[in-house]
């Protein structure tokens, strides 16, 4: 490939290709020193992503940096480690919040426990150092804790470079934050720790129990549970966590165990999920929470939207209940009109998509496999169409391996959802109906992960929910809910929609889909008793 030719592609494609030759050529090597010295490689495709970083700022080339290490892993370490780190702009933007509800960078210590990368401690070190700071004050504030050992020696380094060249303290230490005997509390605990399911087993102490039900331990809850414990009193804790612990019944005990440590200070989203962890899309949102008291009912949280431009948007406030049952989404205008209905009540149950096809490219197949099943992308999905399963250039249809019997395997009344959308889509929520056919000849079909899926039983509930989901007044009030460009299957199981029965009326009334919705929701929010009566 021609110079030219590198230059076009984007940043993530090429670092993908440094690291697989930088993998080839230096396989016994050590890997933090290959990708510190990438400026240095002989090769032409990291010669060219080594030009790239160098026409970045010094975040960005840190942030680039530390994610070649990552992407230069086994796809399996990585994901057992969730080495995914935290872009500047987030970063910054959640710095700079903390900073305006109290943290002194002249005075206070800070910790992140979750250190791979230094995303955090390099931009304070930086921020730290343009107040007039010494090296030797700012080690002694700056502390981190990392489990990969070349990741903390990586982000010890360039947190160095940021001190030019100040090593009198060692600043990132090497060990699992979950098992360390902490030694200190600090003035800002903040962290983008890792995430996913542990079993009870690998779970240390009896901690877990306070933030996670056994059997649905996320390790996100454990560093939540530990960031809190570390802590000073009215010290602040700043996290960016996977959306997931603001609903629903799995994660009762967090919000629980959250409103019991301190002043709830804002419940951020992230536009868009894309820009979030390079080469993974993850819903996620920032907790800051000031430790002291339990939360108050009556004290406003506020609900800011981070942008990838690093602007941060007006942040509405509202209040969010005590009730640890209760969900935690943004106030809508849609708050005092209420129609009681959820997708539940139309027999769906909603899932994500299950392939992650650029991690599972082996089960790719030929449709004469015995175990092939149709493959629908986001891009198959057009609303008010049926949905027949397509490859994304139109030219045939992808097939997975799959056994029926895994879950999965799609084979009841389905209904899909794109799950990414993007600000300039007209519309959030885009959803069609599975054309049945593909069921009856292949036995089931598998949603990629960029799709939502909802399942449920009875062809004409079904049908007649995926058109409520596509009028406008349903868009609106997810709109009004959820600030990002991106879908939750949390938040669209919370929805608040007509009752079936209400929604067909009105349909009988009106032909227009559109104005039978807004019938619906009307009647519903003029008449909760009779609401009640049709949800018994």
């Amino acid at each position: 490939m021609r110079d030219d030719d590198y230059g076009k592609l984007s940043i993530l494609t090429l670092a993908k290709a440094a690291s697989r030759r930088l993998v080839e050529a230096h396989a016994e090597a050590d890997l933090g020193d290959v990708c510190l010295n990438v400026a240095d490689s002989p090769l032409p495709v990291v010669k060219a992503l080594a030009k790239r970083l160098a026409a970045l700022s010094i975040s960005e080339r840190h942030y680039w940096i530390g994610t070649l290490y990552t992407l230069m892993l086994d796809p399996r370490q990585r994901r057992k480690q969730a080495a995914y780190f935290t872009p500047p702009y987030l970063a910054e933007s959640l710095i700079d919040y903390a900073i305006a509800k109290g943290f002194d960078l002249g005075r206070h210590d800070v910790l992140d426990p979750a250190a791979g990368g230094a995303a955090f401690l390099s931009l304070i070190a930086n921020r730290m150092r343009r107040i007039g700071l010494s090296e030797a004050d700012i080690a002694y504030r700056l502390n981190g804790i990392e489990i990969d050992p070349v990741l903390a020696r990586m982000s010890e380094s360039l947190i160095e470079e940021r001190l030019e060249g100040y090593a009198e303290r060692q600043m990132v230490h090497v060990g699992d934050a979950l098992q360390a005997v902490p030694l200190a509390s600090y003035d800002l605990v903040i962290a983008n720790p890792p995430y996913g399911r542990i079993p009870v087993g690998d779970a240390v102490g009896d901690h877990w129990e306070k933030v996670a039900h056994r059997g649905h331990i996320n390790k996100y809850a454990l560093f939540a549970e530990l960031c809190f414990r570390l802590a000073k009193p009215n010290g602040l804790v700043a996290l960016v966590i996977p959306s997931s612990f603001r609903s629903g019944p799995f994660y009762e005990k967090m919000r629980s165990f959250v409103l019991s440590q301190g002043q709830i200070l804002a419940l951020g989203s992230v536009s868009n999920r894309k820009d979030v962890f390079a080469d993974v899309a993850q819903e996620v949102s920032v907790l800051v929470v000031r430790k002291g008291s339990a939360h108050r009912a009556s004290r406003d949280v506020e609900f800011p939207v981070f942008g990838p431009s690093g602007k941060r948007q007006p942040a509405v406030k509202g209040k969010i209940a005590t009730d640890p049952s209760a969900s935690w989404w943004p106030p809508s205008r849609f708050d005092d009109a209420k129609a009681g209905a959820t997708i539940a009540d139309y027999g769906a149950i909603a899932k994500a998509g299950h392939f992650v096809w650029n991690r599972e490219q082996d089960k790719m197949c030929s449709q004469y496999d015995p175990d092939a099943r149709p493959l629908v992308w986001a891009s198959n999905i057009r609303a008010g169409r049926k949905c027949v399963p397509a490859t994304r250039q139109g030219d045939g249809v992808d097939f997975v391996k799959m056994d029926r019997s895994s879950t999965a395997v799609v084979t009841e009344h389905a209904i899909v959802l794109q799950r990414t959308t993007n600000n300039n889509q007209s519309r959030r929520l885009i959803a069609a109906v599975v054309d049945e056919a593909i069921v009856a000849r292949w036995g089931g079909f598998v949603c990629e992960n960029h799709t939502i899926v909802l399942r449920g039983h009875g062809k004409r509930r079904m049908a007649l929910l995926a058109g409520l989901l596509n009028t406008k007044a349903v868009d609106d009030r997810y709109r009004a809910a959820s600030a990002t460009s991106n879908v939750s299957v949390n938040l669209l199981r919370q929805l608040d929609l007509p009752h079936p029965d209400l929604y067909r009326a009105a349909l009988k009334e009106t032909r227009d889909p559109e104005r039978a919705a807004e019938l619906a929701y009307a009647r519903a929010a003029a008449d909760a008793p009779m609401l009640e009566v049709l949800a018994g």
